[in-house]
């Protein structure tokens, strides 16, 4: 199998005390594991012509003057692909005419901006039919195909093997070394890609008016205090075990919440 064209998809992330613009630590472990992957490539055939080498595209959809932009680059991007989006263009039509031809797409789980759902890199592989692997912790070339090994809870692991063209989406988890180089910062470049095309978002209400407000506090979940051992905690961690629990079906609305509040009060959540 033979991968030509590598994109990485970036965003512009935020510092979660001041607030200042700087890379999304997400996007750039799926940079990171685009480098090594193109860079394992171009190593195996190490006589191929500079146009026949893989190639990685790091492209950004936003603003081109965002102060993030530049950690990407003292991070090892030699160049960043900017689509100037406007209010009335939409992310994944303008990303989508851009990486039609391209054979692996890499994205971190999602931005750093508030409320961000993480839903771009699945609608862009529905957008233009490609193959959806979520949750890699790496990305390997094989006779076979794409080698992916997922994250999964509890410790697990699996190895798949995905299809190009393919999009996929690096856990926060991922063994990816990431080194800021300032010298690499001002030899980098930002551009604008030369054959943009925009595609206007059709809003049916005219007078919508978007406003933006702070990430808002995830409420605490009310949750009974296990007292065990270490020795059963690491097992919790590695096997899935049932916690029991009652399941009240007969009597009536009063002894059924009679249980429930012997529960709460035997896990002192309430002192009533």
């Amino acid at each position: 199998m033979i991968i030509k064209k590598i994109a990485a998809l970036v965003s512009a992330g935020r510092h979660p005390v001041s607030g200042e613009a700087r890379h999304c630590r997400n996007d750039s472990l799926a940079m990171g594991i685009g480098l090594a992957l193109t860079k394992k490539i171009n190593a195996i055939s190490p006589n191929a012509g500079s146009t026949n080498k893989t190639s990685l595209r790091v492209m950004h959809a936003g603003n081109p003057d965002n102060a993030a932009l530049k950690d990407y680059l003292a991070l090892g991007a030699k160049n960043i692909d900017v689509i100037a989006l406007t209010a009335e263009c939409n992310i994944i039509d303008s990303l989508a005419n851009e990486l039609t031809n391209t054979d692996l797409i890499l994205t971190g789980s999602r931005a750093e901006n508030g409320q961000d759902s993480g839903l771009v890199p699945y609608l862009l592989a529905e957008k233009l039919s490609f193959s959806l692997v979520a949750n890699a912790l790496e990305v390997e070339l094989t006779p076979e195909g794409l080698e992916v090994l997922q994250f999964l809870p509890k410790g697990k692991r699996r190895s798949v093997i995905v299809q190009l063209p393919a999009v996929v989406v690096i856990h926060p988890l991922a063994p990816v070394e990431l080194r800021h180089a300032y010298a690499q910062q001002v030899t980098g470049n930002i551009s604008q890609h030369p054959s943009l095309r925009f595609t206007p978002v059709m809003d049916q209400d005219n007078g919508l008016q978007w406003q933006k407000q702070s990430i808002l506090r995830k409420p605490i979940k009310l949750k009974a205090r296990e007292n065990k051992s270490g020795h059963a905690r690491m097992l919790s961690a590695t096997v899935s075990e049932n916690k029991g629990g009652a399941v009240v079906i007969d009597g009536n609305s009063v002894e059924k919440a009679q249980v429930i509040l012997r529960y709460l009060r035997e896990h002192r959540l309430i002192n009533f």
